[in-house]
């Protein structure tokens, strides 16, 4: 068949697949708009991949049940996009007969219990509706979300095994899950699944909810969560500098051996200079916050305490030249006790030659609002950036950032002679440590950057002539870092369609059973093809 017969069928097939999609969820819910489509085809990366035929957006779960029943006899993808935030191309279609599933009107927040414990949600609810849903409760979750709270959902979350603000990752604290499976079958998952009973418990049985999370949306369509609430605890601050990044790095493993912090962000001297320039907080908004915190802590004289810690006459100006900074937060059950694991804290990264600082980035990060994405889209040098992560346990901290120090230095020359250049962030959760290093080059804003970005942002890179000799080299060095992190051992967040998850597990039982699993829940393979490698065409 040649090229044009197979446009021909193709654009056939499109239009039977939509109208199909008109009968069964309403002309409402159908979108074949070509900006749209383009857009919800895309994520941060702007990888590109096939367009999708279709946006829909159905709004119940028997709509979204009889999409999927639809797609399973039809045989066209389904892919499931939240806030748009990945950037491992988790919901960049691989097939040219895909509809991407906008969930984002999907976000009621349906229970608050303070008494059981939790709270329950739609997938599309993003982290600045549940932090609304949860104000003045005395309640939260554990996991707090990701810095771009305002866009990024839950759902997203959910599949995208997200770390960010909190203890640990949010798949720790879920209770249970509806899952629409590939072929329209609904599932619930923890002690929801047993007629009658309330979604307080998750270990109900199998652990069927873990097989959902992490899961990059390979096995089915989240609809619903409960996740678990606390009592906030009371916190306490802190936020200091080293004199270099691998000293900074063992005081980070020593920190996740010690077991003592909630939550620890490094960020190197690009990074730190960038919130150096960041304009002061607008009075309202820096009110608001102070009313929150003293709200939260009634014995004035430690609020007070606090507040000049974390409050600097320069705004964050004294980030200006420094090589690193690293916030933490200690939590306890009253505020003696969490000063008290702070100060400990304190102690321990003296002995990496740390240095203390205002507290104004983890009180900000507590008490303000998200950040703003539209401002990460580019920098205000009007360059692009590229994330990278990986995972290890504490023990090969030292290693990982040595091995990306080297790397960084082996391809100095090379960056120089394109214009990139590399920076790095690392953190902790509980015992185990991160590292994201982001690649920075020249290159104008593809589609979904220019929706997203701030108009200053916009600006900055309006000028900017494409390189696609520069965008390879950029790409290159992104899989290349990748690479020297999988031999060391690494594990990934976002696994998605970017890191070779497939490869990781090989031959294993362990894959073995997954790709039943994807047989088990999606029998035609129509739900996110590609993602995990799973779902794609057996290879010859």
């Amino acid at each position: 068949m040649n090229v044009r017969n197979r446009e021909e069928d193709s654009a056939l097939r499109a239009e039977s697949i939509t109208r199909r999609l008109i009968d069964t969820l309403g002309a409402d819910a159908v979108s074949t708009d070509p900006a749209e489509r383009q857009l919800f085809s895309l994520d941060f990366s702007e990888e590109v991949g096939e367009t999708a035929i279709a946006v829909v957006r159905p709004r119940s779960v028997e709509a979204i049940s009889a999409l999927m029943r639809l797609a399973s006899i039809e045989g066209f993808a389904v892919n499931t996009r939240g806030g748009g935030m990945s950037y491992t191309k988790g919901h960049v279609p691989v097939r040219p007969d895909t509809v991407v599933l906008d969930n984002t009107g999907f976000n009621r927040v349906l229970e608050v219990n303070t008494i059981d414990r939790y709270v329950s949600l739609e997938t599309g609810a993003r982290w600045v509706d549940l932090r609304a849903a949860l104000q003045g409760t005395g309640m939260r979750v554990p996991y707090l979300g990701t810095l771009s709270g305002n866009w990024a959902t839950v759902g997203g979350g959910l599949s995208q095994n997200a770390t960010g603000m909190g203890r640990m990752t949010l798949a720790e604290h879920v209770l249970g899950l509806e899952v629409v499976l590939g072929d329209g079958r609904v599932l619930r998952t923890g002690s929801w699944a047993t007629s009658g009973t309330a979604p307080f418990y998750r270990y109900n049985g199998p652990d069927l909810t873990g097989l959902f999370l992490c899961d990059s949306g390979a096995f089915g369509i989240k609809t619903k969560v409960h996740l678990q609430l606390e009592p906030w605890p009371k916190m306490s601050f802190g936020c200091v500098t080293f004199p270099d990044r691998v000293s900074l790095v063992a005081a980070q493993a020593a920190m996740a051996t010690s077991g003592l912090h909630t939550e620890a962000f490094a960020f190197d001297g690009y990074f730190v200079g960038e919130y150096a320039l960041k304009p002061g907080i607008p009075a309202a908004d820096k009110r608001q916050m102070i009313d929150r915190f003293l709200a939260d802590n009634p014995v004035k004289w430690r609020a007070f305490r606090a507040l000049a810690r974390a409050w600097h006459p320069s705004g964050l100006g004294f980030l200006k030249g420094l090589p690193n900074a690293m916030y933490y937060v200690a939590e306890a059950a009253d505020q003696a006790a969490a000063d008290r694991v702070q100060q400990r804290i304190a102690r321990l990264l003296k002995g990496f030659g740390a240095r203390e600082l205002p507290t104004t980035i983890p009180f900000g990060l507590r008490y303000g609002p998200y950040l703003n994405v539209g401002e990460i889209m580019a920098n205000r040098e009007g360059e692009v950036n590229f994330p990278i992560n990986a995972k290890f346990q504490a023990s090969k901290a030292v290693d990982a950032i040595k091995a990306f120090e080297a790397f960084a230095a082996d391809n100095a020359a090379l960056m120089e002679q394109h214009q990139i250049r590399m920076a790095c962030n690392s953190l902790l959760h509980g015992h185990f440590w991160g590292i994201e290093p982001v690649i920075f080059w020249k290159r104008p804003l593809g589609p979904y950057r220019h929706h997203y970005a701030t108009d200053d942002r916009r600006r900055a890179t309006q000028d900017t002539i494409d390189n696609p000799e520069r965008n390879a080299v950029a790409l290159d060095l992104r899989y290349r870092l990748q690479r020297v992190f999988r031999e060391m051992g690494s594990l990934h967040v976002q696994w998605a369609k970017s890191y070779p998850f497939a490869q990781a597990l090989e031959g294993t039982a362990a894959w073995g059973l997954l790709e039943d699993l994807k047989r088990a829940t999606d029998p035609r393979g129509v739900v996110n093809p590609g993602v995990l490698g799973l779902g794609l065409p057996a290879k010859h």
